[in-house]
């Protein structure tokens, strides 16, 4: 990563840290699941590359923000709900491992066989129901906590709320869609990317930075359409790193996208383009729940067949050259644009 996201990343690690240490007591008051649970909870929040955190930070500093640490609820917040967000999906997608650890409820799946419960297996993905609504809730503790006017406190956590809503909405489609056999389209797919990552991953955790900055409404726009093709971007990259990417780098198997028949725009363009055999045949690979390798490598040797991964490429990086535009054109200091180039080369070249 950049040295400023490695640089952001430090100070909001701490100031989670600190922030879980300070609830421990009022935890500790309930019952022994709370200290387990903040236990838990912090490696999950601030394990990963915590970009959104970073956009937070990079969003209020283009603005000419004077006091970096006033801003520190806000990025840890997005930490919290994208780890809330994280917990829950590894339950709906039956992803046992994150980072190359056991995600969060399989982890209270193997503690439920340890100590004997009857259903290790449900007891483990209630648990970690629980423990991801709790880290929604200190996310909207922290976002409370914001010193700044009333009036824009209230938009942000507005936002959020929002926001967050339509990801729970999208996650619901992208249910069906792995479920069902419905025919759908590209657009279908891409709104689906747009409303359950694109925008909370990148749109709002830079207009959160800025509105704390004093963005005005234009500066807002355009960081908005800018965040809206980071993430479709940072989505393609991780649709085609869950299909050719190692287990090493990933930390969890590949081909999961796969196991659930996620309708990927790599799923979309071999079904359109497959001949009947190899269609017939994607077909039953797509749902297995016993993946092997093998099949993994069936469907890498027919996306390169029908040039699939060659469509991708060239949508990557035609939305590449989109942002590359649109960071230009953004009126903030050149240090910033310089700042969101790295970025954007990070998101194509990232191999996890």
């Amino acid at each position: 990563m950049m040295d400023l996201f490695k640089g952001y990343k430090k100070s909001v690690s701490e100031f989670i840290q600190n922030f879980l240490r300070d609830k421990q007591n009022e935890f500790s008051r309930i019952n022994h699941w709370g200290p387990d649970a903040l236990k838990r909870l912090g490696p999950s929040v601030t394990s990963g590359k915590m970009i959104r955190s970073g956009l937070v930070l990079l969003g209020y500093e283009m603005c000419k923000g004077k006091s970096l640490s006033s801003v520190f609820p806000a990025a840890a917040a997005v930490e919290f709900i994208q780890t809330a967000l994280l917990i829950h999906d590894d339950i709906i997608d039956r992803d046992h491992y994150r980072r190359g650890l056991p995600s969060l409820f399989y982890q209270y799946a193997q503690k439920g066989d340890k100590e004997g419960v009857t259903e290790p297996a449900h007891f483990g993905e209630g648990m970690g129901i629980c423990l991801g609504d709790i880290s929604f809730f200190l996310a909207f503790e922290l976002l409370s906590k914001l010193k700044t006017s009333p009036s824009l406190k209230e938009s942000i956590i507005r936002q959020w709320a929002q926001e967050l809503c339509y990801v729970g909405l999208a996650q619901m489609q992208d249910l069906y869609f792995g479920e069902g056999r419905a025919s759908i389209s590209e657009k279908d797919i891409l709104q689906l990317y747009l409303y359950k990552t694109a925008r909370y991953s990148f749109s709002l955790p830079l207009k959160t930075g800025a509105l704390l900055g004093g963005a005005d409404s234009e500066l807002l726009a355009g960081l908005d359409k800018c965040g809206q093709d980071f993430g479709l971007l940072f989505q393609l990259k991780d649709d085609e790193l869950g299909l050719h990417g190692s287990e090493k780098e990933l930390g969890k198997p590949v081909g999961s996208d796969l196991r659930e028949c996620k309708k990927t725009l790599h799923y979309y363009y071999l079904s359109q383009k497959a001949e009947a055999k190899d269609l017939k045949r994607f077909e039953d690979i797509c749902g297995n729940e016993i993946l092997s390798l093998n099949m993994v490598q069936e469907v890498r040797n027919m996306m390169t067949k029908y040039r699939v991964d060659h469509i991708i490429s060239q949508k990557m990086d035609s939305l590449s050259q989109e942002l590359e535009k649109q960071i230009t054109a953004l009126e903030i200091p050149k240090k910033h644009k310089h700042s969101l180039f790295k970025l954007l080369e990070f998101s194509m070249k990232r191999k996890k």
